[in-house]
């Protein structure tokens, strides 16, 4: 029973990344009649990106506002507030993508090439007034293969099938306070970690889509259910529900209160089941405009059923940030923690861990890119009661012409077991290694096309098994085109 949030200090990332980022800032000038807007920008699986002459800001034409840093001692952390509108708009937005893929499962490299055609739909809306705002996003689609998945080898696993996504978040503003409140949900065939079904949907407005304009909070992706481990086929309903209360103590303080429940449940049988829940309080203070300092104390408890270990963690963060400009954020953290391990029948033994949570943001009208670094304690993907994950993911993008976006991302997650399985054993661990090219044309007004391609790879000291086959590689290989169509954004009083 036990989750939360981990940091451990690795600031030679961030200054490397620090000092990469400026000289694009230096580079990237915004042009003549382009208003930089300030509010709160929103978060993308494929990172910061930036708002093409096709798709209009609302924003445009009216002078920035400052917005006030958000404090890091709860769930969101720093962004670029680049090309954010705190505007009423809706943006509705269909793809279908022709992939071709090698085996699903990653296991059998003897399958040959499987076709996979995927169509989905989504809604991305914000609505703001004098005191609150909402910001929701639904994605919903299906998917078909043209032939069976090693039916043979594997549990349950049919040629067609769902996914959805949905991420809502309200938050309400006093004369000294805030509260937020939301929830992200998804129901996913395999990992979200490399799940390319969705990503045609955000092939406008430079790889951001509907989202490019939303002024929603950035949340610290640490907190989500994990699955960075690749499980194969296995159908999963992931959850993270969240409610922040901030209060302004003085003009540079701010208090803040933040809980957390995750769940992931695989619907695949086989795999473990978490659920997890998070308190949080800290201390924020400012320095200047741009800085930002905060302290904070953290519990986490999981449940990995009542056959499996319980795991407590107990510590406290101390976090630094830096909006160097509304194009670039810095953030670092060192996050010590006591923690617990409760084996059934067995007793517990507490032992301490290291964590961090890192990054760099960097978005403007050409260039963008992102660098994250977290060590934390988490769910185990499914195959682990409990993990350390180790995770680093690394995205640049580039406005290639009027019409045309490219990106490049990487990610390397290694999650190790938090207690030994068996004697005479290592501790299980799995690495897994994932990269991928993005190239997206706006054909017009209201249709892009799109072509992408990714290689993924991962290595265990212990098998993973689809049905009777086990091995201790997996790889796999997606490559697929795409046909876009979205609306303009759509003004909503």
């Amino acid at each position: 029973m036990s989750m939360r949030k981990i940091c451990w200090l690795l600031a030679i990332m961030a200054l490397m990344g620090l000092g990469i980022a400026t000289s694009w800032a230096q580079q990237d000038n915004t042009p003549t009649g382009q208003v930089e807007s300030t509010t709160a920008s929103p978060t993308s699986p494929s990172g910061p990106s930036q708002t093409p002459v096709n798709a209009p800001n609302p924003s445009q034409g009216q002078a920035p506002a400052p917005a006030p840093m958000p404090p890091l001692s709860g769930v969101q952390v720093l962004a670029p507030t680049f090309g954010a509108t705190s505007e009423d708009y809706f943006v509705p937005a269909l793809a279908c993508t022709e992939h071709a893929s090698t085996d699903p499962t990653g296991l059998n490299r003897n399958s040959g090439l499987f076709s996979e055609t995927s169509c989905a739909g989504k809604v991305t809306l914000q609505r703001v007034d004098k005191r609150t705002q909402l910001n929701l996003d639904f994605t919903g689609g299906s998917y078909f293969y043209d032939r069976p998945i090693n039916a043979g080898t594997t549990q349950n696993i049919k040629r067609y099938g769902t996914a959805e996504e949905l991420s809502v978040f309200e938050q309400v503003n006093g004369r000294r306070w805030n509260w937020m409140v939301g929830d992200q949900g998804t129901y996913l065939p395999e990992g979200s970690l490399g799940y390319s079904e969705f990503a045609g949907l955000s092939s406008f407005a430079g790889g951001m889509g509907g989202g490019s304009m939303a002024s929603a909070p950035a949340l610290n992706g640490a907190f989500s259910p994990n699955q960075s481990i690749y499980g194969g086929v296995a159908r999963r309903f992931s959850d993270l529900a969240t409610s922040e209360f901030n209060y302004l103590v003085g003009p540079r303080t701010t208090l803040t209160a933040t809980a957390m429940f995750g769940t992931q449940r695989f619907l695949t049988p086989g795999y473990i089941d978490d659920r997890y829940w998070v308190i949080m309080t800290g201390f924020n203070r400012t320095f200047g405009r741009s800085n930002e300092f905060a302290v904070s104390y953290d519990e986490m408890h999981f449940n990995f059923g009542a056959s499996q270990q319980g795991m407590l963690t107990r510590g406290a963060s101390i976090l630094y940030g830096r909006q160097v400009s509304p194009k670039l954020s810095v953030q670092v953290s060192v996050a010590p923690m006591a923690r617990e391990i409760s084996v059934p029948q067995a007793g517990s033994a507490t032992s301490f861990f290291l964590g961090t949570a890192d990054s760099v943001k960097y978005r403007a009208l050409r260039w963008d890119g992102s660098l994250t670094f977290d060590r934390t304690l988490s769910g185990g993907s499914g195959y682990l009661a409990g993990a350390e994950r180790t995770m680093l993911m690394a995205m640049m993008g580039r406005q290639l012409s009027r019409r045309v976006h490219g990106s490049l991302n990487m990610a390397y997650a290694n999650n190790r077991s938090v207690a030994q399985t068996s004697s005479g054993v290592p501790r299980p661990s799995y690495d897994y290694v994932l990269a991928g090219v993005n190239l997206t044309h706006e054909l017009g007004r209201h249709v892009s096309m799109y072509v992408n391609y990714s290689v993924q790879r991962q290595t265990a000291n212990t098998p993973l098994c689809e049905g009777t086959t086990c091995s201790t590689v997996y790889f796999r290989q997606i490559g697929g085109v795409g046909i876009n169509w979205h609306a303009q954004p759509i003004k909503i009083h």
